[in-house]
């Protein structure tokens, strides 16, 4: 890692639209989905012995937290997941990648962008990526069950995505989730001599997840509709 070379730091800033006012997102049951506040300590001139360099520096830059824009019609809410949510610009509305993990931070990010681009266009079309939870437990937040059964918005996911959601989220779910604890560390508190990240974002939110499932199903490496 060439640690002298700091050209990430400048890109993470580009295309900033709006900072994330509220450094907490609440969840509906009471608790704190997500708390940015408590990574601060990543915003201090100092480094830390007992962070791996490679991730103390992946840590700073997720510090990035509020509404980019990418290139024209292409948006990005960052940081309050451990994904991110990709909003593209339709013909009619908004298509979103990949939703989060929960229901209250994908609603955040979603009233978010519509503060400050939306227009008012309702999301016509969600995408999952693949199946991991990350990257659908949030839909709830963003949309309506009621306007998917009434063919306004499309739920959109590849070959045997519901198959490999239930094996891993319901078979392989207790596996699953000691995996992610002993990997991440996350039951230690956040602290530097803590938990400190899980690289690709700060860690997953504690909302509350759901899904949707597909009405439309990728079945070829490239698919026009």
């Amino acid at each position: 890692m060439p640690f002298s070379d700091t050209r990430d730091f400048e890109e993470n800033e580009k295309g900033l639209i709006a900072k994330m006012p509220d450094d907490q997102i609440m969840a509906d049951a009471g608790n704190i989905a997500w708390d940015m506040k408590s990574f601060d300590f990543f915003n201090e001139d100092k480094d830390w012995p007992s962070i791996h360099p490679s991730l103390q520096r992946i840590s700073r830059l997720n510090q990035n937290y509020g509404l980019y824009e990418v290139i024209t019609g292409i948006y990005q809410v960052r940081g309050l997941d451990l994904s991110q949510m990709t909003i593209v610009r339709g013909k009619s509305g908004w298509i979103l990648f990949d939703v989060l993990l929960s229901t209250e931070t994908a609603r955040a990010a979603w009233a978010l962008f519509q503060e400050h681009v939306g227009e008012g266009l309702p999301v016509t079309a969600v995408i999952y990526s693949h199946s991991h939870a990350d990257h659908w437990g949030g839909v709830r937040g963003v949309v309506d069950e009621a306007d998917v059964r009434a063919n306004k918005v499309e739920i959109i996911a590849p070959r045997d995505f519901m198959q490999y959601t239930i094996s891993e989220n319901v078979y392989a779910g207790n596996a699953m989730n000691r995996r992610l604890s002993y990997q991440y560390g996350q039951q230690l508190d956040i602290h530097p001599n803590g938990f400190a990240g899980q690289g690709l974002g700060h860690r997953v939110s504690f909302g509350s997840p759901g899904l949707i499932a597909p009405t439309k199903v990728v079945e070829d490496a490239i698919e026009e509709f």
